[in-house]
């Protein structure tokens, strides 16, 4: 750990705060930190519980320079963050680390006991005497991680390798879905989102949804939405947030890790990604030029060209 202390501190000399984490003795886990000072940098840490996609703070941070630690996954957001004009990348300093894939931590919990100190090491994460493999309790985005590199760093920590070997969907979520019909598949959401409460964790979680303030999702002009809690009201709110990520969803997962009724929110996002990518060859988050191609899109004649 003392390589990654080490580069945050040397970031603080040129910047006015680095995100990063520090253990929670509360919880047991990772939770995300501000570092101001060298002091302050001490606690910094870095393992297989740094759930957290730090980059959801950058906007709010737009005046300062920041340095970051990012995984693979962050690194995509803070790409797509940069590609979009939210941030500048002049104002923001990456420190890329080397992710070994992280855990579920609500499994971890479920393991050992909440505000149980997790550590890993070796492929196994244990707590007092417990262990259990980590791939077995692997996040799902870990699971199919294209590239475990972060795509965009101004300093390396550890030897960034291939993404974690893991069966890509042991529980079989996306094959059951991928068979379903037309009218299972419209049963299956209306069901999901039935037990939406409109809390906006999802929101909140996203690095990329960062219109808060006017978000669509409560605005009473136009009223895409009402505020009930009930499917209908639910769907629709889903649907306009999830189109409004088309060819801007860098994949992170945070989105669905932070629902509290556990709606498989990625199951969409991942179609759609997968539709983006088949019909424009873009993915988001795979550089800081590249721009969304419904940025560009030329409907009049039913191209796209990527803007130079």
């Amino acid at each position: 750990m003392e390589d990654l202390i080490s580069a945050i501190k040397k970031v603080l000399e040129q910047v006015d705060v680095v995100l990063g984490w520090a253990r929670s003795e509360a919880a047991g886990v990772a939770a995300p930190a501000f570092f101001h000072t060298p002091a302050e940098a001490e606690g910094a840490i870095f393992d297989s519980t740094c759930v957290h996609n730090l980059a959801v703070h950058l906007p709010r941070l737009a005046d300062k320079k920041a340095g970051i630690v990012a995984k693979g996954c962050d690194a995509r957001s803070i790409a797509q963050l940069i590609a979009e004009g939210i941030i500048k990348r002049e104002r923001v300093t990456v420190i890329g680390v080397a992710c070994p894939g992280v855990i579920d931590v609500k499994k971890a919990w479920r393991c050992f006991g909440f505000g149980k100190r997790v550590s890993d090491s070796g492929g196994q994460v244990a707590m007092e005497g417990k262990t259990v493999k980590r791939e077995e309790i692997l996040l799902r985005k870990c699971r199919g991680c294209r590239e475990a590199g972060p795509v965009i760093r101004d300093v390396t920590v550890g030897e960034v390798g291939k993404a974690p070997a893991a069966p890509a969907d042991p529980a079989g979520i996306r094959k059951r879905f991928a068979a379903m019909s037309f009218a299972e598949r419209r049963q299956f959401w209306q069901d999901q989102f039935s037990r939406c409460i409109r809390c906006y964790a999802c929101r909140e979680a996203c690095p990329l949804c960062f219109c808060r303030d006017v978000c669509t999702m409560q605005a009473h002009e136009p009223g895409w939405s009402g505020g009930a809690t009930n499917s209908s009201q639910s769907w629709m709110a889903q649907l306009v947030r999830i189109s409004h990520m088309a060819g801007r969803c860098t994949g992170c997962e945070e989105c669905e890790r932070a629902c509290p009724v556990g709606i498989p929110l990625m199951l969409l996002l991942e179609e759609q990604n997968a539709v983006v990518e088949e019909l424009f060859g873009y993915r988001a988050g795979s550089g800081t030029e590249a721009k969304t191609p419904f940025l560009t899109f030329d409907v009049n004649n039913d191209s796209w060209e990527q803007e130079r």
